[in-house]
């Protein structure tokens, strides 16, 4: 009987299996350190995405339609001096109210401030970066890591876009009727805003003869308003929401007629004569005079919310009194007449504003159809226009 082959493995075979057996190693290795990194890009991300809201807050929350989470910058008026003040209280502010963010790890109390990778995030008000990426691996897309492995969350574009933004309306009796100069003196708007600093400021607004008044540089968030009529205090409140990037205008109505038409106003729009221009990018109306004696105006304040669009003339009874073109005229500004226009008793005459533009430069024609103007003159008179659809 043929005895058995007691041969082994060749040198050569056992080189092949141990580079085979490398290979192999080398991949697994190589597909779970791919997975890790996906894994805490992804983690990173989502943090960065919850810091952001920490700053600014969710405009995903609202109570009956109303935002109500403007984070840290809606409470304190400005931008955290860093990660830090969006855990703890950065100089005993009253304002504050956070924490804004939830460590994903409470029992490390300082988790918030890195990433993933447990690199030190970079936060700069504008933006908030980490850097492991770039230090420890490739990445890019858009969204994520840059071509230099960044992983970056734009905060805004400018803090501009948050704390510089614009409150305007308009103030009027019961009826509708402006002050007038005769009454103008005896209002005053009071917005009250966080300072920055921790505490609550009221700024102040005095209105023109239309009742027009306007605020600047106030941050996001729920500010209380308050139009007083200083003869008995008689006030009025209302609170504004104040989203980013923004400038919000509101009709501000008292609760009882303080002043009538004849207080150095007596224009009125003829009911159902306001209508769109042929081509939707202005509007017309009619006013008349019934106050037994001539009225004389000079300038006028056009006032809308939306949409957004910039005018460039104004025509009185077939004459251009107002024409600009760059830039063009943007909703609130008093522009003077080149020449004053009187209405005598009894007479109608048609205003028609027109050439509304998507830039202060001109661009394309925008449709301002079903839209709301205020026009308030210079005499006091003021009138609301309701532009229907553009057939």
């Amino acid at each position: 009987m043929k005895p058995p082959d007691k041969r082994g493995f060749t040198l050569i075979e056992v080189v092949v299996v141990i580079v085979i057996a490398g290979i192999l190693a080398t991949v697994a290795f190589r597909s779970g350190q791919s997975v890790y990194t996906t894994a805490k890009t992804e983690e990173t991300k989502k943090e960065l995405d919850d810091l952001v809201l920490a700053i600014t807050g969710n405009p995903e929350l609202n109570n009956n339609g109303v935002r109500t989470d403007f984070g840290y910058v809606g409470d304190v008026g400005s931008m955290p001096p860093s990660l830090d003040a969006l855990m703890s209280n950065p100089g005993g502010y009253a304002t504050w109210n956070g924490p804004y963010f939830h460590n994903r790890f409470s029992q490390i109390t300082d988790d918030y401030k890195t990433d993933a990778f447990g690199q030190p995030y970079e936060y700069n008000a504008v933006t908030i970066t980490s850097k492991a990426l770039s230090t420890g691996g490739g990445g890019g897309g858009c969204g994520g890591p840059s071509a230099t492995g960044d992983i970056i969350r734009r905060i805004c574009s400018s803090t501009d876009d948050l704390l510089a933004n614009r409150v305007s309306g308009t103030v009027l009796d019961l009826d509708g009727t402006p002050p007038g100069d005769d009454y103008r003196d005896s209002l005053r708007v009071v917005l009250t805003v966080p300072d920055g600093y921790g505490s609550l400021t009221n700024r102040t607004a005095t209105v023109d003869e239309g009742g027009y008044f306007s605020f600047s540089n106030i941050p996001i968030g729920n500010h209380d308003l308050a139009v007083v009529y200083l003869p008995d205090h008689d006030t009025l409140y209302r609170f504004v929401t104040v989203p980013e990037k923004s400038s919000v205008y509101n009709d501000y109505r008292l609760t009882v007629n303080r002043w009538t038409a004849g207080a150095g106003s007596g224009l009125v729009m003829v009911p159902g004569s306001d209508s769109l221009v042929a081509d939707c990018s202005g509007f017309s109306f009619w006013i008349e005079n019934n106050t037994g004696g001539p009225v004389t105006v000079s300038s006028a304040t056009v006032s809308w919310s939306s949409p957004t669009a910039y005018y460039r003339y104004i025509v009185w009874d077939g004459v251009t009194v107002v024409s600009r073109t760059n830039p063009q005229i943007a909703s609130g500004e008093t522009v003077s007449f080149s020449g004053s226009r009187t209405v005598n008793d009894g007479e109608s005459i048609k205003i028609t504003v027109d050439s509304f533009r998507a830039f202060q430069t001109g661009g394309s024609n925008v449709d301002i159809d079903n839209s709301t103007f205020t026009v308030s003159l210079s005499d006091g008179s003021s009138f609301t226009i309701n532009t229907g659809a553009c057939p």
